[in-house]
């Protein structure tokens, strides 16, 4: 073992935090069903900081008393690889959505006009993610043409980049570094637009600040579900009826594909994950899991959030769509019945 660093499994026993029946609880409930148990990752990503982002040596510290395939042991490398690396591309996307913001370019930019309230943010669905895709095609270049020694994510870059080319897991799936932090950082940005969209969907009517404030009590919710292993949280998409047959994306909030509920708690209304969508899943070879790389990222799942948030809030879509002509019913109807 490298400086004494020592891998442990996080406890599937209840967390004093998790209230009884709550989607955190029966979520990590089910994964123990499944069998599956997550890494704790922090003494690993510590690890590769200690060394620079030299990963030299990672698999004789997995090897050591993890239960893992062939397959299983390539997932946990590649989201390690990633979690390590998106703490250099946090930042980068922070300095872009600022930027987009403060520019009106980007997702920012008026919309086409006579869009229904449904379609503006299928809009902005595409233009965020198609945003977001350029910054990750500029960081992979720029962390390219950086020197390794000098730079640790550059470093770590080059080593992840060989070890997904080489990997059979992910070359049946046909992903590379940069492919594959482009699915996964595309569906994080989906499942903010679905908290946005299910607010409209379940009717929550407020002014900007309430909205928000509602909305951020939500973030939870997100950043549980990205604790989860892929399988569960694919699994949760399908059943929740939010991911479409043969997609990486979700489908837009309709009445059959909404997987939040309103809550009114004592510090305001929230929204949560409907934990009926809940499914214990597992390929049956993997057994160890991470989570998502960004759940392993200071902030950066809030910083998705925040970026959807403002861009709902710049195009006025905080709140559920009103008809363009209201006015009341005619005369003849006002007792309940129609007059002779």
């Amino acid at each position: 073992m490298d400086g004494g660093t020592h891998l442990h499994l996080l406890p599937s026993q209840d967390s004093q935090t998790e209230a009884e029946g709550s989607f955190a609880q029966l979520y990590r409930q089910a994964h123990g069903k499944a069998g599956l148990s997550r890494l704790g990752v922090g003494a690993i990503l510590d690890w590769l900081t200690r060394r620079g982002g030299d990963a030299q040596g990672i698999d004789t510290l997995l090897d050591d008393g993890l239960p893992l395939t062939s397959d299983n042991r390539d997932r946990v490398k590649g989201n390690l690889f990633l979690s390590y690396l998106f703490h250099d591309l946090r930042d980068k996307l922070r300095v872009h959505m600022e930027a987009a913001r403060d520019a009106g370019d980007g997702p920012f930019a008026p919309l086409p006009n006579g869009l229904t309230q449904q379609q503006k943010l299928n809009w902005l669905r595409a233009q965020a993610c198609i945003s977001l895709n350029l910054v990750l095609d500029e960081w992979a270049a720029d962390l390219a043409g950086k020197p390794a020694p000098a730079c640790p994510f550059a470093r770590m870059a080059r080593f992840a980049k060989g070890f997904f080319k080489g990997s059979a897991l992910y070359a049946r799936a046909d992903h590379d570094m940069v492919s594959i932090s482009k699915t996964g950082s595309n569906t994080a940005l989906h499942m903010c637009f679905s908290l946005v969209e299910a607010s409209l969907h379940l009717g929550l009517d407020m002014a900007v600040p309430a909205w928000r404030d509602a909305m951020w009590r939500s973030r939870k919710e997100l950043k549980t579900l990205a604790a989860g292993s892929l399988g569960m949280i694919v699994t949760f998409l399908h059943t929740s009826k939010l991911e479409p047959e043969g997609e990486s994306a979700v489908n837009p909030t309709t009445g059959e594909a909404c997987a939040f509920k309103v809550e009114h708690a004592p510090d305001g209304v929230r929204l949560r994950l409907d934990a009926r969508s809940i499914t214990p899943f597992s390929t049956g070879n993997d057994r160890i899991y991470t989570g998502c790389p960004a759940f392993h990222v200071s902030g950066m799942i809030e910083m998705y959030l925040d970026w959807v948030l403002d861009l709902a809030i710049h195009h006025d879509l905080h709140q559920p769509e009103r008809p363009v002509i209201d006015r009341p019913w005619p005369q003849r109807w006002h007792h309940g019945m129609a007059a002779e």
